[in-house]
């Protein structure tokens, strides 16, 4: 299993790999390596690959998931700036272990009409997220697509898809949620 993530900020297409350690899956609390400094994350969504697929085109490409779940990719601010201007690999910033927090998977035929994410500290809200199925779906198709370009991607893998959204600065003891339709698809608490 692969686990390939595809990222859109500050206008640039990033791919990373993760590997499978990098899951962090049933509620379980997030804890935050000690030498990371400005941990932050990106909320995104979260695909299993049902077969197997190189160079899809987009308009093809949303039958090479199946399914789908919340997911919020965590990584190192301050790694990540050390990393890129010293030119060397991400994979201490991003792919750390636990570094993927994912949600209960749902079949593509429920379809997530509407995705919301919140940051919580205490009782408080601090930023939210909405999403509909519209806006998600011409980027997710694009992503697969994308990522096909670049490896081939076999069933059970994993694509997580993180929209053009501002990082979430993170402190320990935040809760992260996501709930689609009224109901918990992810919960993350920050330790």
């Amino acid at each position: 299993m692969k686990i390939v993530g595809i990222t859109y900020y500050d206008g640039a297409e990033n791919v990373v790999l993760k590997s499978d350690s990098s899951l962090l899956v049933n509620r379980k609390p997030l804890f935050v390596p000690e030498w990371f400094r400005e941990l932050q994350a990106l909320p995104c969504v979260v695909l299993r690959v049902s077969r197997l697929g190189k160079c899809i085109a987009p308009r093809f490409a949303s039958r090479y998931y199946d399914a789908m779940a919340a997911g919020v990719d965590f990584f190192s601010a301050d790694k990540l700036r050390e990393a890129k201007k010293a030119g060397k690999p991400w994979t201490e910033a991003v792919a750390f272990e636990n570094s993927l927090a994912v949600g209960e998977m749902e079949e593509v035929g429920s379809k997530m009409l509407e995705v919301r994410w919140e940051l919580r500290r205490g009782e408080e809200t601090i930023e939210q997220i909405r999403w509909s199925q519209d806006e998600m779906q011409a980027l997710l198709d694009q992503a697969v697509a994308r990522v096909s370009e670049l490896l081939t991607i076999r069933q059970g893998d994993l694509i997580y898809v993180a929209m053009n959204t501002k990082p979430w600065q993170l402190q320990q003891d935040d809760i992260l949620r996501c709930v689609n339709n009224e109901q918990e698809q992810l919960y993350c608490k920050i330790k």
